[in-house]
């Protein structure tokens, strides 16, 4: 069995940026949450920002057609309901 979210993370950990909105439509979900995560996980490290890595995955989320109720588990574990507001702020472009 192949671990697609977990290359998916890696991927995300080591990216410039975010994918273009062609390229994710070749993965699958698992490999495009694990990209997102990861992605937003360095951008947090980067910048500092917890909101800007919410603001991020959640318009990540959307641009890449993932599950919003799945992702946004990934915030509401951490026990922050701003990380869950931003990440929906980002989702809805609002």
């Amino acid at each position: 069995m192949k671990n697609h979210f977990g290359k998916g993370l890696m991927a995300g950990f080591t990216a410039a940026g975010p994918c273009q909105v062609k390229v994710p439509a070749r993965f699958c979900a698992e490999y495009k949450r694990g990209y997102v995560l990861g992605y937003c996980y360095q951008l947090e490290q980067k910048t500092g920002e917890k909101r800007v890595a919410a603001l991020e995955a959640g318009r990540l989320t959307k641009q890449y057609n993932l599950d919003r109720n799945l992702m946004a588990e990934f915030f509401t574990e951490f026990q922050s309901d701003n990380a869950v507001r931003y990440f929906n702020i980002g989702y809805t472009g609002k």
